[in-house]
């Protein structure tokens, strides 16, 4: 007989982890905000931000690094350098990002100075190593079209700013557009070590950005009269091209369908800034949620592949729940609507550009030319019409209509959208009113 197993021996049995636990809902007392919140950066300043006083105004700089781009995401890098900023959220609470300037190899001709170009790049994310800060100097860049190159090899100064702040919060309008703004302040104020004095003090500045980047532009634009009134007359320029002004417009063109992946992300962006959003989630939506909590921009796009709409992840109807409707309405570029905290000021005081993709846009020169199916996605009556609300409202606009969906806009668009910034960075006058197309 065996001899029998003494008495307090460890038991033998091993432990097997659940493959399953990751899709399994948590308990209703766990489903708190940080759930849903982005994992730990390694960036020590994301991860152990410094203690600030709140009454630090926006735009200071708290920290200085050095940094280099390599050149397969900058061809002609010349110096560079990331800079820790005070910004505010979109409940003007105090919060840190990181911008980082580049200043090209490309000389620049004059007279001028340089001009500085905040490039609002199409972020599109919800996990801190997809910022620009990380992106540009450790991993491949997949900006395409090279928005950013071409912008380099003019040589332009450029700021580019995790806009989406710490919680990255895509597609968070206000906040978005804050930290631009920020990262604008920074760049004009920063002095590289050892010089005498700020590279683009005395810089005329102009901003571009597409879809996501569009929508931080677009609201940079709309927020600088009250947020950063002193860069009135120093901001020339906001190019803004693809930006979904108006979230409630996509429920029909989105939700649902194969860009819902990317909706389906802005959504779970905006409830990082307005957490009142989160007890709607149902089982599913526990699960999407903390399961997408680091998603870069590829794999939100892929998420499309999976067409689940909204209303699969809530108990509630989204398109007519007061708590989801008075979110979006905060977050509606265009009329500042005071009844949902717009400042009637809100109204951009540079010239802007509006670009979208559009049926009228033809697609080759000539008469006769055939046109192009437009942005079925974010339709082009959503930005003819921002464009003509912001007229209204006594913004100098022009609309530029371009072939091609939301994709391929970007691509028809480097021309038009780069020489418009051209314009505005060497001084060419903009005749004030609206330009329909």
């Amino acid at each position: 007989a065996g001899a029998a197993q003494p008495t307090g021996a460890a038991s033998s049995a091993v432990t097997v982890p659940d493959p399953f636990a990751a899709l399994r809902p948590a308990p209703e007392h766990e489903r708190t905000p940080e759930r849903y919140l982005p994992s730990p950066s390694p960036d020590p300043w994301y991860s152990s931000p410094p203690t600030v006083d709140p009454a630090t105004a926006p735009g200071t700089i708290l920290a200085t690094r050095e940094v280099t781009i390599p050149p397969h995401n900058v061809r002609n890098f010349g110096r560079g350098w990331q800079v820790l900023v005070q910004s505010t959220d979109s409940h003007d609470r105090p919060q840190q990002i990181v911008s980082t300037l580049i200043e090209p190899a490309t000389p620049w001709p004059g007279p001028d100075p340089r001009p500085l170009v905040s490039f609002n790049v199409t972020i599109d994310s919800l996990g801190l190593t997809c910022m620009p800060s990380h992106t540009l100097p450790h991993t491949l860049n997949l900006e395409l079209p090279p928005f950013l190159q071409i912008l380099a090899d003019r040589g332009y100064g450029l700021v580019v700013t995790d806009f989406q702040g710490p919680r990255a919060a895509y597609a968070a309008g206000r906040a978005n557009g804050r930290a631009v703004l920020d990262g604008i302040r920074a760049a004009r104020a920063f002095v590289p070590p050892g010089e005498a004095g700020p590279l683009f003090a005395d810089s005329r500045v102009v901003q571009v950005g597409y879809s996501g980047g569009g929508i931080a532009t677009g609201w940079a634009a709309q927020l600088q009269p009250v947020y950063a009134p002193e860069l009135t007359g120093v901001l020339v320029g906001s190019s803004v091209g693809g930006v979904p002004s108006d979230y409630s417009d996509l429920f029909d063109t989105m939700d649902g369908t194969i860009a819902s992946g990317l909706y389906r992300a802005a959504v779970l962006g905006l409830a990082r800034e307005y957490p009142e959003m989160y007890p709607l989630l149902n089982a599913t939506g526990d699960v999407i949620a903390h399961h997408l909590r680091d998603a870069c921009a590829a794999a939100n796009t892929a998420g499309g592949l999976i067409p689940a709409p909204l209303s699969a992840l809530t108990d509630v109807d989204p398109r007519t729940d007061p708590t989801v409707a008075a979110v979006l309405a905060r977050n509606r570029l265009g009329t500042p609507d005071p009844a949902h905290g717009a400042d009637p000021r809100e109204v951009p005081t540079g010239p802007v550009q509006v670009w979208h993709g559009d049926a009228a846009a033809p697609i080759g020169p000539g008469p006769g030319s055939s046109r192009g199916p437009g942005d079925p996605f974010v339709p082009e009556w959503t930005a003819r019409r921002l464009a003509d609300e912001w007229c209204a409202a006594g913004a100098d606009v022009e609309y530029t209509p371009v072939p091609g969906e939301h994709i391929l806009a970007a691509y028809t668009a480097v021309g038009p959208a780069l020489d418009w910034v051209d314009d505005r960075a060497r001084g060419v006058p903009f005749d004030s009113g609206c330009r329909p197309d």
